[in-house]
């Protein structure tokens, strides 16, 4: 049975997922009995995260595959490929869009990761799946409280009024179907003249007796974030002034720059702006402006007064987002 052993060394990629602040380092060890290979993982210093996942993808010739980064045990390919020609290896943080953290090849592979990157990530587009969004609480998060965490603001849930089963029974519910599906317009006010005006009041139709606005379901535009609102000003932003790498690391799905009194940021969630952010360097108490609404995000582990004071702005309804006080 033949015997192969090759090992790859990793060179770190990307900035901010070291334990210690130091330049991660460690080995990749391929080595193939047969038809079958197994990789083992030593790469030091490697942080925890609370958010996300890491994982090993390999490439040895024409064949690639990817793992979850867990444990102390190799990796196994099944029908790998001759190791005598090399291979090589990627570490990557999954959340949203896979970032590269660290690389490594030998023999005849590739020497820049960007091939493996891209491969990477059409598979991991090909088995995610979208999930439904939920509507929960987020009042609390489990386990200890973070700064840099911030949290939704809860919204209130009216009160149900209790089941009538006589006041169902009274309406002709299937002639209002009937009418509305033979194209009787006036049987559905949002179709009819009311919905002229319902534009004229953003969607809203007004009902008699002062009883309140009626918005009529699924007639209300899609797609207007308070993002798409800001979206020309924030570009402009973005073009005037240089670029800022210092949130980078603690944000790495986001981006910056340098508006001179504060920086002004967006942070993204699986390539969708999430918050949109000003921030100020903490020297001493926060800016005046920014007292009310700011939440202080240190900049390490091993600090609490060196970071940034951050205002985080819900990119869906504009509204100010604050964290707990812990």
């Amino acid at each position: 049975m033949a015997y192969e052993k090759r090992i790859c060394v990793m060179k770190q990629m990307r900035r901010g997922f070291s334990a210690d602040g130091n330049a991660l380092s460690g080995a990749v060890q391929a080595e193939r009995w047969g038809k079958d290979a197994a990789f083992t993982v030593r790469l030091l210093g490697l942080a925890p995260v609370r958010e996300g996942r890491y994982a090993l993808a390999v490439r040895v010739g024409e064949r690639m595959q990817a793992f979850d980064l867990g444990g102390e045990e190799p990796y196994r390919m099944e029908n790998a490929p001759s190791l005598k020609d090399g291979f090589s290896a990627l570490v990557c943080f999954v959340r949203g869009e896979a970032e590269p953290i660290a690389y490594g090849f030998c023999g005849s592979a590739p020497n820049s990761y960007s091939a493996l990157l891209n491969e990477f990530r059409m598979q991991e587009k090909k088995k995610r799946k979208k999930p439904i969004p939920v509507p929960m609480p987020p009042n609390q998060i489990p386990g200890a409280p973070s700064p840099q965490v911030p949290l939704a603001p809860g919204i209130p849930l009216p009160e149900s009024s209790p089941y009538d089963d006589e006041a169902i029974a009274a309406d002709d519910y299937y002639r209002g179907k009937e009418d509305v599906c033979k194209g009787d317009e006036d049987a559905d006010p949002a179709r009819a003249g009311a919905g002229k005006e319902a534009e004229k009041e953003g969607g809203r139709i007004p009902r008699e007796n002062g009883a309140g606005d009626v918005v009529p379901p699924f007639r209300l535009a899609r797609g207007t974030t308070y993002y798409e609102t800001m979206r020309e000003k924030l570009e402009e932003a973005f073009r005037a002034h240089p670029k800022d790498e210092r949130l980078k690391s603690i944000f790495p799905q986001s981006e910056w720059v340098n508006a001179g009194a504060a920086l002004v940021g967006i942070i993204y969630e699986e390539g969708l702006p999430r918050y949109l952010c000003l921030a100020a360097e903490a020297k001493g108490d926060p800016p005046e402006q920014m007292k009310k609404d700011c939440v202080f995000v240190p900049s390490s582990h091993f600090s609490d007064e060196e970071g940034f004071y951050v205002v985080f702005q819900d990119a869906e309804t504009g509204e100010i987002v604050r964290t707990y006080d812990a």
